[in-house]
């Protein structure tokens, strides 16, 4: 008698089909896992800290540590000086900073009260003292600041402005007339707008003009973002007062990531 053989494996159909299966598996997986890994990362005006570590002789000390905590959030970013003593913190959002020196032989040195403000490069240089004793020598105070390492021309509206100066209408652009030079556009009810098809009342009271430059010639932007309706150009998005913490108007002489218009640029920080 003979015996007949049975085959029991799976057709190679069925294994091809299971094999594809367990990769679109792995690579969901994979995916899931990585967007749970990565950081959040939106649009946001940001300023940075800048600055040597030196000795009272005035020699560089490479290495150092060093760390910026923001006092409202208590988020950190550290980094470390180079071989000329020069460090940097840039992308950091506006606050107020605290800035943590450390180095091998030295006391640690700590600037506190820090206000960093939108698109603000901050010049901070620490001298540290050589170390006999474990101390810390602690700095507390908002000194006037002298922005040297960015030549744009232009001024921040704090939270505080925006929060407290009287305002017709909860408009935040009337703010923005504080900085020299700058004026409000005339409002879309006036006599001289009341054209449906003029592009002054389209765009209304939320308009500026610095300098004698065209009203719709202003870049604004939000959280780092464009913010320019373009038909009449005005605000894409107008930003409540209640939204904002602080926006600066850059005159002049700005950097040439804000040149997309001919005429200021407006820095709106949520």
């Amino acid at each position: 008698m003979r015996h007949k053989i049975v085959d029991t494996k799976c057709p190679k159909s069925v294994e091809g089909a299971d094999t594809r299966s367990h990769k679109l598996l792995l690579s969901i997986v994979v995916c899931i896992i990585a967007l749970m890994m990565s950081p959040v990362v939106r649009g946001q005006a940001t300023g940075s800290f800048s600055g040597n570590i030196t000795d009272k002789a005035g020699s560089a000390i490479p290495g150092a540590s060093i760390i910026a905590t923001s006092q409202g959030t208590g988020q950190q970013r550290d980094t470390k000086a180079d071989a000329s003593g020069h460090y940097l913190l840039p992308l950091l959002p506006v606050g107020i900073y605290t800035v943590h020196v450390d180095a091998s032989g030295f006391q640690s040195a700590e600037s506190k009260d820090l206000r960093l403000q939108v698109d603000e490069a901050r010049e901070l240089d620490f001298s540290l003292v050589p170390a006999t004793v474990v101390t810390t020598v602690a700095v507390s105070g908002e000194a006037v600041a002298v922005e040297s390492a960015n030549p744009s021309l232009g001024q921040v509206i704090t939270s505080q402005e925006v929060s407290q100066l009287p305002l017709n209408g909860r408009n935040f652009v009337q703010l923005a007339t504080l900085t020299a030079g700058a004026t409000q556009e005339t409002t879309g009810t006036s006599f001289f707008t009341s054209a449906a098809s003029s592009e002054v009342a389209a765009r209304g009271p939320f308009s500026l003009s610095v300098g004698g430059s065209r009203p719709n010639s202003t870049d604004w932007l939000l959280d780092g973002v464009d913010n320019n309706e373009l038909t009449a150009g005005g605000i894409g998005v107008y930003s409540s007062i209640d939204d904002i913490q602080e926006f600066k108007v850059l005159t002049y002489t700005y950097s040439a990531e804000y040149g997309t218009r001919a005429g200021p640029a407006v820095l709106v920080t949520t």
